[in-house]
């Protein structure tokens, strides 16, 4: 069973260049998302191309029809639109396109061609998705997300409106449940990642910490604070790692619960998320057993020392080239 999937986030002025680096692969590497593989990010392609860079295109866009803005007004909604990774199999890279540019009519019926600032389509990660980047400006030419969007009930309702547009074309779509009856989160793939990179170097870095307090030889010793600073960043993620596994796996319970007490048009799929639920628990423990293994090996570690090893390894990244990384 395939499901339409549509999101929409705001956005203020100082993360627009941010998104935009991302979005329009502008960057080197994408530590953040170790799913891009920059080496197809030539597959990418463009729906609308943005005219100029985003912050200009809203500053033009804004004055264009003379809307009032604070400081803290959302200039951009972000919005990324997809289908599940089984609607994609098998799929040419006509009928990949054909449904993205289908989804794009969506948006511009919505929120109006002028406004949308760009439509990109990535092809360089697990599954394909298109970023779509708009300004929210009303159809009276005033700036307000509140207004284009209408909160959470009007996110619904506009998922609701593209999932109706959508399976016109591809009547084998389904209807995803909402996040808001769901009241699902999730759980970002680098978190998995950054575990099992430790984890495989878990022996590694146990000898090293034991070394640095029992080895006299300083040429031993500095050898293992080297490895330890080389990993030192993702050490000192761990903590707020496990926090956010703790709270996926009661989000995922909480799933549950909620979804026996909605009305009978969810009851269906019920049964279907308790099994999503039950295979996604059993990797979410091992990765819980996994991360609070490694962390109390890493509380060996004085926080000072981590905290200075973590700075230090993050001023060598920066310095490191495209090149370096794909080595």
């Amino acid at each position: 069973m395939a499901y339409a999937i549509m999101r929409i986030s705001k956005c203020k002025t100082g993360a627009v260049s941010r998104i935009e680096k991302h979005h329009e692969r502008k960057k080197d590497v994408y530590k953040s998302n170790p799913d891009i593989d920059v080496s197809r990010s030539d597959l990418n392609f463009h729906i609308k191309e943005p005219p100029d860079n985003y912050r200009k295109f809203i500053k033009k866009r804004i004055e264009e029809v003379g809307c009032r803005t604070r400081k803290d007004s959302v200039v951009m909604q972000d919005s990324i639109c997809t289908a599940s990774p089984e609607f994609f199999k098998g799929k040419t890279s006509r009928q990949k396109e054909d449904f993205f540019r289908m989804a794009y009519r969506f948006y511009v019926k919505t929120f109006g061609e002028d406004n949308i600032i760009s439509a990109v389509v990535h092809l360089d990660e697990r599954t394909p998705h298109m970023h779509v980047c708009f300004v929210p400006i009303t159809k009276d030419g005033k700036l307000s997300s509140k207004t284009v969007i209408g909160g959470p009930a009007g996110l619904v309702k506009l998922q609701d409106g593209f999932y109706s547009h959508m399976l016109y074309k591809f009547p084998e779509l389904q209807r995803g449940i909402p996040k808001r009856i769901t009241h699902r989160k999730h759980l970002p793939t680098y978190l998995f990642k950054n575990a099992d990179m430790l984890m495989e170097h878990f022996e590694e870095i146990s000898q090293a910490i034991n070394d640095i307090s029992v080895i006299k030889s300083k040429e031993k010793k500095a050898q293992a604070i080297e490895l330890i600073s080389r990993y030192a960043p993702e050490m000192a993620k761990m903590k707020e790692q496990i926090k956010s596994v703790d709270k996926y796996v009661e989000g995922l319970h909480r799933e549950i619960r909620d979804e026996k007490d909605v009305s009978e048009h969810w009851l269906g799929q019920t049964k279907k998320l308790e099994e999503e639920v039950k295979k996604k628990d059993v990797k979410i423990y091992e990765l819980q057993a996994k991360q609070k293994e490694l962390q109390e090996t890493i509380n060996r570690i004085p926080p000072r020392v981590l905290k200075d090893l973590d700075e230090l390894e993050r001023a060598r990244r920066k310095t490191i080239t495209r090149d370096d990384w794909t080595r």
